[in-house]
């Protein structure tokens, strides 16, 4: 990491510290399914439904309590020489993202047993491109899976397009009990990643070197584990700080998910498709996820986690 770099997140940080105001390269034919098992040795036992082509699929919150005048201050300064030292943080980017992991770390943080699996129910459509290149919004449709907490050796499964395929691992680089990898983990995997978001996103940023630009392919996984994965409120919580550390992140107040539920986003643009993760304006919690054709503003991918939760064996419906 440059200097500069070490400096730019520094300042992203201290705005994230400070009290609020009151108040992948992605194709268009990115698809849902499938995106963290068929990276890093982790593959289907069976194939992927024709059509669907497979592409790559996330600490306590600290709040600092200054008083008045001083307070006041040091908000100013910091938010009027973000935008003239850093241009690629946004101001209201980093104050989101600060209060979305303020919520996030106080979520409950449940028990969890080793022998358990996390279940996410979510309703998606993404863009589709046949053999003639022509491509179109699928109709949306329910995803259901199920992926053990502690090791991707045991069989998870994937309900989609009324079909039920089961999710193994393989492969040589797969050594058993297998904890996953940044972006194909387990629960235990994310307990074990560090809360502190500088710390975090060099993490991201080192395992995924090389994919994609570096501040794209920290964004797009992140948001691959805010979608489907479920991880602790502490590291939940330092996901999103290490977020506001991503130069390009920007504000979108109005954006809607797969299930027309409305909220305010975080985005990114890149390759003419800007990626937005949404967020409930009353509550803070992540409700989905939108891609946008910026070109012509045309949908070209959505999602909306609908139920997040623990069961003891895959296939079963938390109750």
């Amino acid at each position: 990491m440059t200097g500069a770099d070490s400096r730019d997140m520094d300042v992203a940080e201290l705005a994230l510290l400070l009290p609020s105001p009151a108040d992948r390269e992605l194709p268009l034919g990115r698809h849902y399914a499938l995106k963290e098992y068929l990276m890093s040795e982790v593959r289907l036992a069976a194939p992927a439904p024709a059509g669907r082509p497979a592409t790559r699929r996330r600490g306590p919150a600290i709040v600092f309590a200054v008083a008045g005048v001083a307070a006041l201050a040091a908000l100013a300064i910091t938010l009027a020489f973000l935008p003239q030292s850093t241009p690629g943080y946004s101001p209201a980017a980093v104050r989101l993202l600060g209060k979305v992991a303020t919520t996030a770390a106080q979520q409950p943080n449940p028990h969890v047993r080793d022998n358990q699996f996390w279940y996410i129910k979510s309703w998606i459509s993404y863009r589709s491109c046949d053999a003639a290149s022509k491509c179109a919004l699928e109709k949306p449709h329910e995803r259901q899976i199920w992926l053990s907490v502690s090791n991707l050796c045991v069989a998870g499964l994937l309900r989609e397009h009324r079909q039920e395929l089961p999710l193994v691992s393989s492969g040589s680089a797969v050594h058993c009990p297998w904890r996953g990898v940044v972006n194909d983990p387990t629960y235990r995997l994310l307990q074990s990643l560090p809360t502190d978001p500088h710390a975090l996103l060099r993490l991201i940023e080192q395992q995924m070197q090389g994919q994609q630009p570096r501040s794209q392919e920290a964004f797009t996984t992140i948001g691959d584990l805010l979608r489907e994965a479920i991880a602790p409120p502490r590291v939940s919580a330092a996901l999103y700080r290490a977020a506001a550390l991503i130069p390009g992140v920007t504000v979108v107040q109005d954006a809607t998910d797969a299930v027309g539920r409305t909220g305010v986003a975080v985005a990114m643009t890149s390759q003419g498709v800007r990626t937005e993760w949404i967020f409930s304006k009353q509550t803070l919690l992540y409700l989905g996820e939108r891609d946008v054709n910026v070109a012509d503003g045309s949908t070209v991918g959505e999602s909306a986690v609908l139920q997040r939760a623990f069961v003891d064996h895959a296939g079963q419906l938390p109750g």
